[in-house]
């Protein structure tokens, strides 16, 4: 499982036209089953292509995985993606915010950390402001794999409920399964996430998310550390 998770998964806002955000990461997870601790750094940009549509750029950037004793060390497939706000939120109006997202990963990676065929996925968000600063996001999706003797899909979700604190500060509690399928093609994949978000000015950003294992087919534990920058 690779811990590039943003504090927020289901959302549905976008960077508006002529605006980027580059978001920098630095991710442990630990698999205490299999004696696994890998080390990751993701990184995603986003462009804001016209006001309602973004370009994503991201990876999980320089991996160092260390096994049973033994340490591999590599590079990580890039991932490209669109989001299209369909619906803008309106707290005020009480309509949902709506936005699709296509992404395709392609294998740029080194051999130990790269897939075979390029994957692809397709998923919806709606995301609702409710009383108190608080929102919720769901997200389905598809995403079209390769096991490495075919080709399967699998459906995905993500749920996020969010609180914010002050102009500044904004949590995240998430349950989100980047893959529900047979154990043939890896089997479930699901997490527990809680985030937190920390504005120190309008172009400087601090974040923290914490991934607690939800399935056999996932890592124990992850902490992610990041710094995002908007300009």
């Amino acid at each position: 499982m690779a811990p590039s998770v943003e504090a927020a998964e289901a959302e549905t806002n976008v960077m508006g036209a002529g605006n980027t955000q580059l978001e920098f990461r630095l991710g442990v997870v630990r698999d205490t089953a299999t004696d696994t601790r890998v080390r990751v750094t993701p990184f995603l940009a986003r462009l804001g292509i016209t006001e309602s549509v973004e370009l994503r750029l991201s990876a999980d950037g320089r991996v160092v995985a260390k096994s049973a004793g033994v340490t591999t060390k590599g590079w990580a497939d890039a991932n490209i993606g669109l989001r299209w706000q369909q619906r803008a939120l309106d707290e005020k109006a009480g309509t949902a915010g709506v936005a699709w997202q296509f992404d395709v990963g392609v294998p740029t990676g080194t051999q130990a950390f790269s897939s075979d065929k390029v994957a692809s996925s397709a998923k919806v968000a709606a995301e609702w402001a409710f009383a108190n600063d608080m929102s919720l996001g769901v997200m389905p999706g598809l995403s079209r794999q390769h096991n490495g003797t075919g080709w399967y899909v699998a459906p995905s979700l993500a749920i996020t409920l969010g609180k914010n604190w002050t102009p500044q500060l904004r949590t995240v509690a998430e349950l989100v399964a980047p893959q529900l399928t047979s154990r043939s093609n890896g089997g479930n994949v699901a997490t527990f996430n809680l985030g937190a978000t920390y504005s120190l000015s309008d172009t400087f950003e601090l974040e923290a998310v914490y991934l607690r294992g939800l399935t056999s087919n996932t890592p124990d534990h992850a902490l992610v550390f990041g710094v995002n920058v908007k300009f």
